[in-house]
């Protein structure tokens, strides 16, 4: 079965943290081992915000997924999920924009961003995270750029935006809101995770949502396991959301795991607990990776270049 993760921070270990590739949990022999198609790098601007170098950390980290040695697709996607581990780029904090659309222009043609958070955990040019509150919508740049984004094909990615800027993407732009690393927040009441509202204007607009590995985000309770994973997909598809879910593992960027899915080579495990569960095996193609591969295909049609 083919798999597609949304979201892993691996380009970042690698390039500003000095880990060797072999030993990333989204290693290329991870990859392979777990039955990746399609992995998700973000370009994350890191832990300082604006505050850093997001701009110049982000070109560290394009050229960083060279050591990788996996193909990535900067043009168009192909027809069907490939057949080998494959690689494309999301940026994870709008900041590396340096409140500047010419730098969209440019990481689109460097690399083809697919998604764009438009916030992590700090305030930046386009808006505010949700770690500090739901008040506040996007500002002026924020709301010139989902146009440009629109125009481009690549999807505003709400994980780690606040409440407020949430509802600002589904009323001023074309592409559905995504979250490309998020969870439920009924099960698990973290500023992280989407409200029952958020979780359905995604599903209405078809959009996608990967459920995010990290155990806080999964269970208020010591450990997290695989089923955790499953129970906050099930939630998702009782919403009327199974074509729009999937997974966002955060791989390389949560210091912990759930039991049983310690790296990217451990992606088998959730796919036997979802057929166990009882879905069929079309439904979990779609989880697994077919529904995140959709979502891009949507956006790259929309894309007016």
């Amino acid at each position: 079965m083919k798999i597609a993760d949304a979201h892993s921070d691996t380009l970042y270990a690698i390039a500003l943290e000095g880990i060797a590739p072999a030993q990333a949990m989204a290693s290329p022999e991870n990859l392979k081992k777990g039955g990746m198609s399609l992995q998700t790098f973000a370009l994350f601007t890191g832990r300082k915000g604006p505050a850093g170098t997001p701009y110049q950390d982000a070109l560290k980290m394009i050229e960083a997924s060279k050591s990788l040695s996996i193909p990535m697709l900067t043009g168009d996607l192909p027809d069907a999920l490939p057949d080998a581990p494959t690689g494309i780029f999301s940026i994870e904090g709008g900041e590396a924009l340096e409140g500047k659309l010419e730098r969209l222009e440019e990481f689109d043609r460097l690399c083809r961003v697919r998604m764009i958070a438009l916030t992590w955990n700090h305030e930046n040019e386009i808006g505010h995270p949700a770690k500090f509150g739901p008040e506040g919508g996007l500002k002026p740049f924020g709301l010139k750029l989902l146009a440009e984004m629109d125009r481009l094909g690549i999807y505003a990615d709400a994980s780690h935006l606040n409440e407020a800027g949430f509802w600002d993407i589904v009323e001023h732009m074309v592409l559905p809101p995504i979250a490309s690393h998020s969870c439920c927040r009924e099960l698990c009441d973290t500023p992280r995770n989407l409200y029952k509202a958020q979780a359905e204007a995604i599903i209405q607009k078809n959009g996608f949502i990967g459920v995010n590995f990290y155990p806080h985000f999964l269970t208020k309770a010591e450990k997290a396991t695989v089923e955790d994973v499953v129970r906050h997909i099930d939630r998702f598809c009782e919403l009327g959301g199974e074509h729009i879910v999937g997974f966002g593992s955060d791989f390389d960027g949560i210091e912990v795991q759930p039991e049983g899915l310690a790296c990217a080579a451990d992606f088998p495990n959730l796919i036997e607990a979802l057929l166990k569960h009882g879905y069929t095996d079309a439904q979990v193609r779609g989880f697994a990776g077919e529904n995140l591969f959709s979502a891009l295909k949507r956006a790259e049609r929309a894309r007016r270049v």
